[in-house]
């Protein structure tokens, strides 16, 4: 009986595989479904918020729309006690006129107080340059918490690049201003919500690339760029924690009004006083002593006061501590003739004493 060769037998994975086809035709649906699905859902993946109860610092980012979304949302928390303060953050719209001189006037209109509106005047290009100059600047006045208000499709890649830069110092929480243009579920419905999805999409990618490489900020702002400037009018201790003070009734040019100060009234100058120009009365003011009366001074309710007495005393002490000079008398040794011994006669008075001698010669031959 012949001996027939065995055929190899093909497995079943080879056998699989010669139907490739049908491995095509299920994963097409599976990727078009789940492609679906991530369009669907990417516009909620640019929202990022943080829950919060009470904060002390707002900022409200620049680059909002003319719209002013984000001013209105940081508006209404501020009325509901969320925010203390506020501090919007601005660009140049043109030459040296920056965005955030006329919101002012808007929030004042509005109902927040005057003291409570702080500028931040930048020339940045980016949300990532923005954000170095806005952690040097919040570290420079100690600030613990921020909040952050922005457009909601902004939130997730602003989130993302203060909290990197900041590294917890300050503590960086973010809250969305809902876009009437832009609606998450639902970004492709018109023109203007695709290219805000597609635009922030583009730089979402960037930023992590951008990100990935930069290093956290770890410096301080070298000057005050918070307008107006209610740090430099109080004492050195007390510089940058707190809000400003409500100062509603506070008068005009005190430091915490935020107003510029009045001039002096004419005829006055700060700094001097008149008990100090005429000197010290006789008999009173002793060298090294405290006062011109010999008394203590009183406390000074201000810094100005405080530097006005003791100017006063060490003018007095000074001018008590000078001897005086003794009366110069004349002296019998060497005797100084005056001016009017020393003065020359004039031809006038010799005529007329020689007129006097010949009168007196005529009486004499009559007599």
């Amino acid at each position: 009986m012949p001996i027939r060769p065995r055929t190899p037998r093909r497995s079943a994975q080879s056998g699989l595989w010669r139907h490739w086809t049908l491995w095509a035709w299920f994963a097409v649906p599976v990727v078009l479904c789940a492609g679906g699905v991530a369009l669907w859902k990417s516009g909620n993946w640019l929202v990022r918020e943080d829950a919060f109860d009470r904060v002390r610092w707002g900022l409200v980012l620049a680059g909002e729309s003319r719209d002013c979304e984000r001013s209105d949302a940081a508006i209404r928390m501020f009325h509901a006690g969320k925010i203390d303060s506020l501090i919007i953050s601005s660009t140049r719209i043109f030459k040296n006129r920056y965005q955030s001189e006329f919101m002012v006037d808007y929030y004042v209109q509005q109902g927040v107080p005057r003291d409570r509106i702080f500028e931040f005047r930048q020339d940045a290009y980016s949300t990532l340059e923005e954000a170095r100059l806005l952690v040097r600047q919040f570290r420079l006045q100690n600030l613990d918490t921020v909040l952050i208000i922005t457009t909601s499709f902004h939130t997730g890649r602003t989130r993302r690049i203060f909290r990197k830069l900041a590294q917890a110092y300050p503590v960086i929480l973010v809250a969305a201003a809902e876009y009437n243009v832009y609606d998450p579920n639902a970004w492709w419905t018109n023109r203007e919500s695709r290219k805000l999805w597609l635009d922030e999409w583009v730089k979402t990618i960037y930023t992590w690339f951008e990100l990935a490489k930069a290093p956290p900020e770890n410096g301080k702002a070298e000057y005050q760029g918070l307008y107006p400037d209610i740090w430099s009018s109080r004492a050195s201790g007390e510089s940058g924690s707190l809000p400003a003070p409500d100062t509603a009734g506070s008068p005009a040019g005190s430091p915490e009004s935020g107003l510029p100060l009045p001039p002096p009234p004419v005829g006055m100058d700060s700094g001097k006083d008149e008990a100090s120009e005429a000197g010290p009365p006789k008999g009173e003011g002793k060298p090294g002593s405290p006062d011109s009366t010999g008394m203590k001074p009183e406390k000074a309710e201000s810094k100005a006061e405080l530097k006005a007495d003791s100017v006063k005393a060490r003018r007095d002490s000074v001018r008590s501590a000078t001897p005086k000079l003794p009366v110069e008398s004349k002296s019998v040794a060497d005797p100084k003739p005056t001016a009017r011994e020393t003065k020359k006669p004039s031809a006038s008075a010799k005529g007329s004493s020689k007129t006097a001698e010949k009168k007196s010669e005529k009486q004499k031959s009559r007599r």
